[in-house]
């Protein structure tokens, strides 16, 4: 398998290589195993909250053990029961990208594992030996992409029982990046195999809108917000990243409504980076954009409203807001517990709580307090659920 190289902490947080990462600080678990790196820990557990007389309650509940390349995290179905996992990759970064030089047939394959508790499930495999983890699940399935061999690029969706892709976007074209919104709403990135620049989509009641290149640059990785309000999508030129808000309506305006600039000195791959395998974000009710920002280093929260920025604890490479104003970060240290962020401030949060030493990434969050988190290694993702409410019994996870 080829993998793109890694160059900092938040390609480890975006998935990109990160196994190798981490390599020689892993814990390991097989299936019914409780060794999950650190002490063997009563059905609740208890950590101080720093900075306070308060304490986090906890409940850790090991799942499985899963392959899959050592590059991309698992996509999983709103129920929590199932994840999408990239178990063989080629892909280098060109592919990933869907850039001009890139785009080879043959880019992997993927599997479906089952996440319940006790679960005798064999991985299913899908059918097709050319299918990228896309970046998108609902309840009827997750994403795919597939490099063909004239150059184009399909996107599609695989049922979570297994079945052939139904193609949802195919053509001469390179379609890639797409994200799934309410209803049948899909939004994704489109460019002709000549050109360099890629155009934006946006599918609502069958009906197609084309929002055209910046000019002298690209759209790249557009994501519905949770409230449904808004499709953000990251404008790339110049060097010049920025986050873009496009209020969602029938006739969905070419220019975003609000923007702002993240980086001056990023590419594509920085971009891929910020967005692309980030899931958990906000609550249903939260229509803001979650991110990694490429200056700070640290996860941050963008409000179209009012224009502002907050940031998360320094290191945070992955979060995931829960009940309480509370927001769970992932670092290559810790799996912690901390405020939400303030708008503008880029300051430590003074009140923080380790729930797990080394790290442990989210990819899926049930109700208002559970999790699933995984840590990566040797090729292996470990997978955990995390209740951080365990006298409220809310997951559908059995």
């Amino acid at each position: 398998m080829r993998h793109p190289p890694l160059d900092r902490l938040r390609v480890v947080v975006l998935a990109v290589g990160v196994a190798a990462a981490i390599a020689g600080c892993s814990p390991q678990l097989r299936s019914g195993d409780v060794a999950l790196g650190v002490k063997p820990a009563p059905p609740t557990t208890t950590m101080p909250l720093e900075g306070t007389d308060a304490h986090v309650r906890f409940r850790l509940e090991p799942l499985c053990s899963i392959d899959y390349d050592g590059f991309s995290l698992p996509l999983v179905s709103p129920d929590g029961q199932w994840a999408a996992v990239q178990a063989s990759s080629t892909a280098d970064w060109p592919t990933l990208l869907a850039a001009l030089d890139g785009g080879q047939p043959n880019a992997g394959t993927l599997s479906i594992v089952s996440l319940a508790l006790a679960s005798t499930y064999a991985p299913i495999a899908v059918n097709g030996p050319d299918l990228l983890l896309g970046r998108s699940a609902d309840d009827a399935g997750f994403l795919v992409e597939s490099p063909r061999i004239d150059g184009a690029r399909w996107i599609g969706r695989v049922a979570w029982d297994g079945r052939d892709p139904i193609w949802l976007i195919e053509g001469d074209d390179v379609n890639a990046l797409a994200t799934l919104g309410d209803g049948d709403s899909i939004a994704w990135c489109r460019r002709a195999c000549g050109s360099a620049q890629f155009g934006l989509c946006i599918r609502q009641a069958g009906v197609t809108q084309e929002i055209p290149p910046p000019e002298d640059g690209s759209w790249m990785a557009p994501l519905f917000s949770n409230d449904g309000k808004y499709l953000y999508a990251l404008r790339l030129r110049d060097g010049v990243l920025a986050a873009c808000a496009f209020p969602i309506s029938q006739a969905m305006s070419t220019v975003p409504t609000v923007a702002i600039d993240l980086s001056w000195r990023a590419d594509a791959r920085s971009a891929y980076q910020m967005l692309v395998p980030l899931r958990t974000g906000g609550l249903p009710s939260d229509g803001r954009l979650w991110f990694f920002h490429p200056r700070f280093g640290r996860m941050a929260v963008w409000n179209p409203v009012n224009n502002r920025v907050a940031m998360a604890s320094s290191k945070s490479a992955a979060a995931a807001m829960i009940s309480g104003g509370r927001l769970v970060t992932a670092s290559a240290e810790h799996l912690s517990a901390e405020p939400m962020p303030v708008d503008g401030s880029a300051t430590e949060p003074k009140r923080t709580s380790t729930i797990l030493d080394a790290l442990w990434i989210p990819i899926w969050r049930g109700g208002t307090s559970t999790l699933l988190v995984v840590h990566p290694h040797d090729g292996r993702l470990d997978v955990a659920r995390v209740d951080l409410d365990p006298g409220k019994p809310e997951s559908p996870l059995k």
